[in-house]
């Protein structure tokens, strides 16, 4: 009884007229795969079971194995797809939730199609499923894979009705020929359409989170510089700055628990208004940044505006910048910075708020303590306490991907006896120091340098780029920045991270494209027609599409757009006319079609004449009236042209059928030239 609700028991009903052959069924099968298989690495992998069950059982209906699945089997996998969407999602409804729940829906349905209209609405769903897979995201790659998935869908939709056999190869072909001809309308509503922003703007549940985090430990950064994605990309409106000015800063971390740096507070502190200073070296620059999971941007300092084209951006009080969500997808945003920053009158820090930046664990790395502690016995300045700790730097440190494990007292093992590390060693020892003789000190994360393009004149930065520095408070200049590991490596700061590796940490970040010029050109030139494709179709907005049509019409009023769409669909009209005809007037002539012609040429010249619209086993009957003695010959004729013409082009029609088509072709040729004479 169990076994006949869950499978389904025939009913008495009405006789089923209509039914998928096994071709069409096919076609469905394939086109679920590809339209599910890219959303399927973003949600979860248990989907895949789904689907494949589904896809089994319709199998197997097919094969008259299994029944249709009864109320009860439904009833029972769309219970289970929703526990499972609840349960991966820990009951939050959002955007993967909801194309989790669509693609369940979607490969559930292929158990109820049966007919042709079921199979259609089975499309219309796969339309909506293209969509979503740019969700996820919007490569070059992945807009090429759903216009795939979208010329599939059409094949699939047009096989629908067909009544004969065709090869894949056509049936895809004439899918795409239907995306082509509606690509021209597509590309003038992306421009003309109002932008309402893109769908891809909604942010996701499980967005992945790459890059660093709100804290910075010993091998944290040297872990990333093993990651050659990308993190940003960066064009300036006017001028570059120098290596040593590209300093991206992303957080401040000012909390150090003896091991870790982490940032006590979202907004920061400062100590005076930067209104009241004088900015220099001002510089503008629009940043394209990669999706990392993580609210804060990259920017060179000190940012005084940013905007997004949904509007302004937060600048904290630490002159860093901040979106109000975390970032789920690629976004722009526009920067005006100044390099360098003076003031009129010296700015102070509150006790409170040197206490902060001098705030040190009890009890943490001794060492460290009595050697700050001897320098400031010493009575020297902040300034010769920094000078000092540089030279420490300078002279004994080595610059490596590869540091030694440090223990409970970090600091102190890696000043005095390791002596090997990345940025973020020198730059939390160094802050340490400075705050353990009593100088304000703070860490600083974010990346250095980038590699430039010169095919599109941009700054590509590369997670690889990552990198920690320090930022000093000097009485009467304020927060100064102070990168250490540029006393230890210099080439770092100028050159980028593979100059300042030694061999053995090159191979760590060694690759194919680094060791041949071919492949580093083409990765370079595939980077700039990604960047290309982000600025002007991902970042397509309202202000871009008023300052292109204002280029290409003139103006945006309303009447003028409506003019030209006007103009464009009535030339568009008269091209698709002009196409239609010239294929018609252009038609190949069938073979047998040409050997009649030929029949009628040697029967124009006995003045035997077909009319205007008659048939030919007309004329041949016309002529068997008046000329007997040529009986024999029509009669052979028109019945090796009937077989020809309306016998072997069939739905089985194949390669044996083909070759029996040759052969009475060649037969219809030799009976009409041997013609009167047979």
């Amino acid at each position: 009884m169990i076994a006949r609700l869950w499978r389904g028991h025939p009913k008495p009903a009405a006789k089923r007229t209509e039914y998928l052959v096994r071709d069409k069924l096919a076609w469905l099968l394939v086109m679920q795969a590809v339209l599910i298989l890219p959303l399927l690495f973003n949600l979860p992998l248990w989907l895949w079971l789904v689907w494949a069950i589904a896809a089994y059982w319709r199998v197997q209906m097919f094969r008259a194995r299994w029944n249709a699945p009864g109320k009860l089997a439904k009833s029972l996998l769309t219970g289970i797809c929703a526990l499972g969407m609840y349960a991966s999602y820990s009951g939050q409804s959002g955007t993967e939730t909801m194309i989790g729940l669509l693609v369940c829906a979607f490969s559930l349905k292929l158990l109820e199609v049966n007919s042709t209209r079921d199979a259609q609405l089975l499309i219309l769903i796969g339309f909506i499923i293209s969509a979503t897979q740019l969700l996820f995201s919007q490569t070059p790659q992945m807009a090429v894979y759903c216009l795939v998935s979208v010329a599939l869908l059409l094949a699939s939709w047009r096989s629908l009705y067909l009544t004969r056999t065709q090869p894949p190869a056509a049936r895809l072909k004439r899918g795409g020929a239907i995306l082509l001809h509606a690509f021209p309308i597509m590309l003038v509503l992306f421009v003309v359409i109002p932008r309402l922003g893109p769908l891809w703007a909604t942010p996701n549940q499980q967005a992945a989170k790459t890059g660093f985090s709100d804290s910075l430990a010993p091998g944290d950064l040297g872990n990333l510089a093993l990651n050659p994605a990308p993190a940003f990309r960066v064009s300036f409106n006017d001028k570059v700055p120098s290596a040593s000015q590209l300093y991206w800063r992303g957080l401040v971390l000012d909390s150090f628990d003896g091991r870790s740096w982490r940032m006590r507070d979202t907004w920061g502190g400062r100590a005076a208004d930067i209104d009241t200073a004088i900015k220099r070296d001002w510089i503008t620059y629009s940043v394209i940044v990669e999706p990392h999971g993580q609210p804060w941007l990259f920017s060179l300092m000190t940012p005084q505006q940013a905007q997004t084209p949904a509007g302004q951006l937060r600048i904290t009080t630490d002159s860093l910048l901040m979106n109000r969500i975390p970032l789920a997808q690629r976004m722009s945003y526009e920067v005006t910075s100044a390099l360098q920053i003076d003031w009129p009158e010296a700015p102070q820090l509150s006790k409170f708020q040197r206490d902060n930046y001098t705030r040190l664990p009890k009890e943490s790395n001794p060492q460290t303590h009595a050697l700050a502690q001897a320098w400031r016995d010493k009575q020297l300045s902040d300034q010769q306490i920094i000078d000092s700790a540089l030279a420490v730097f300078n002279r004994e440190f080595i610059y490596t991907l590869q540091p030694p494990t440090l223990g409970q007292h970090s600091v102190d093992e890696f000043l005095f006896q390791t002596k090997r590390g990345f940025c973020e060693h020198f730059a939390s020892s160094f802050s340490f120091l400075l705050r353990a003789a009593g100088i304000p000190a703070r860490v600083v994360v974010g990346y250095q340098g980038g590699k430039w393009n010169p095919v599109e004149n941009y700054l590509l930065v590369r997670q690889s780029d990552a990198h920690a520095w320090t930022e000093v408070w000097l009485e009467g200049k304020g927060w100064q920045m102070i990168d250490p590991t540029a006393a230890v490596a210099p080439d770092r700061i100028q050159q980028g991270i593979n100059e300042a590796l030694n061999e053995s940490d090159l191979e760590l970040v060694s690759s194919a494209w680094l060791n041949s010029s071919l492949l580093l050109q083409l990765q370079v030139r595939w980077d700039a027609a990604t960047y290309v494709w982000q600025r002007w179709v991902l970042n397509y907005d309202n202000e871009t599409q008023e300052g292109l049509l204002s280029r290409l019409l003139g103006g945006t009023e309303r009447w003028r757009l409506t003019l030209w769409l006007i103009a464009l669909g009535l030339a568009g009209a008269a091209l698709f006319a002009w196409i239609l005809l010239r294929n018609q007037l252009s038609q190949p002539t069938r073979p047998e079609v040409r050997a009649i012609q030929k029949l009628e040429q040697k029967l124009m010249q006995s003045g035997h004449t077909r009319t205007p619209g008659e048939t030919l086993g007309d004329f041949i009957q016309r002529l068997l009236h008046t000329c007997p003695e040529y009986q024999q010959a029509l009669e052979t004729i028109h019945q090796l042209f009937v077989q020809i013409a309306y016998q072997y082009p069939s739905p089985t029609s194949g390669q044996e059928s083909g070759q029996l088509k040759d052969d009475q072709l060649k037969k219809l040729e030799r009976a009409i030239t041997r013609f009167p004479k047979t």
